[in-house]
């Protein structure tokens, strides 16, 4: 397709989420007899049902650009499900598959949402007011299906903190003992599990003045530190994974919540693919570590 002009360019952006949400109708129900929570299956039950009609409403707007309607590959869907498709050859216990199609969902929403806004802007520039009211439906059902699997999310996550024998140690993990609460002071450190290099005795990052210099020990960690690798707590719940490595710190790609930079002196020991912190996976949010700029 020839982009020549901003209606080109709209007609493009069109033709994509077009195909994005024809994709959508075959995922959502994969997704929804995947979760073992009620609610979750009902959330994307619910929102299949709405995405038939945004394919609908998308079909108005084709018809009053006076063009019959067609896709463009949306590599952005595609790729949300390969990665879905990759998750479940790691053969994760139900409760795991079930947050991640949340995560996998939420990302999908917000994707849509920023789709829309793209098209809003362009048809409001051209005065297709009638497009503008289809893809506002659409964006409203978008944003409140996010909103719905993130407060679904949270609850989930919340009961599995509060359970009793909560954040069991991962099937296959050797038994590692917990960290030093950081917070607590005289609290004697815990002596590193065996066969397990790289352990750090880190300084406690929140306490005003305190320098930092990095040990050889946090220098290998940090040499060892991949982007994509696990990040879990010492208690072995999960975190999220590594998107960035920078100096100091690198950056944590926490699943629905916002992005965190981690100093290299909370990490525990680096092993087995995944980065282990000195912190258990509930205290991320007390840390207060800087988090990356929105935009």
């Amino acid at each position: 397709m020839a982009i020549q002009s901003p209606r080109d360019l709209f007609f493009y952006d069109l033709c994509a989420m077009y195909d994005a949400e024809q994709k959508l109708t075959q995922v959502l129900p994969t997704l929804a007899q995947e979760c073992n929570n009620a609610q979750a299956r009902e959330a994307f039950m619910q929102h299949e049902q709405e995405t038939f009609q945004h394919v609908r409403n998308l079909e108005q707007c084709f018809q009053i650009l006076g063009s019959q309607p067609r896709t463009l590959e949306n590599h952005t869907v595609a790729g949300l499900r390969r990665d879905h498709d990759t998750f479940l050859q790691q053969q994760p216990p139900q409760e795991a598959i079930t947050m991640f199609d949340l995560t996998t969902g939420y990302k999908t929403e917000h994707m849509e949402i920023a789709a829309y806004h793209t098209l809003i802007d362009a048809a409001s520039s051209m005065g297709l007011q009638q497009c503008v009211q289809l893809f506002q439906q659409n964006l409203q059902q978008e944003e409140a299906a996010a909103r719905k699997l993130a407060t679904i999310a949270h609850q989930l996550e919340a009961q599995a903190v509060q359970a009793p024998g909560a954040n069991p140690q991962m099937a296959g993990q050797p038994n590692v003992p917990p960290a030093p609460n950081p917070q607590v002071p005289n609290q004697p450190n815990m002596a590193p599990p065996p066969n397990r290099p790289y352990a750090v005795p880190a300084p406690n990052p929140q306490v005003p003045g305190q320098s930092y210099v990095a040990s050889n020990s946090q220098m290998a960690s940090r040499s060892q530190i991949q982007p994509g690798m696990q990040v879990v707590g010492s208690d072995m719940g999960s975190i999220g994974k590594v998107r960035e490595v920078r100096e100091n710190d690198f950056l944590i790609d926490l699943p629905m919540k916002r992005d965190v930079y981690a100093p290299f002196n909370a990490i525990q020991h680096v092993d087995d693919g995944q980065v282990v912190l000195n912190i258990p996976s509930n205290r991320v949010n007390d840390m207060n570590w800087p988090n990356p700029p929105l935009m």
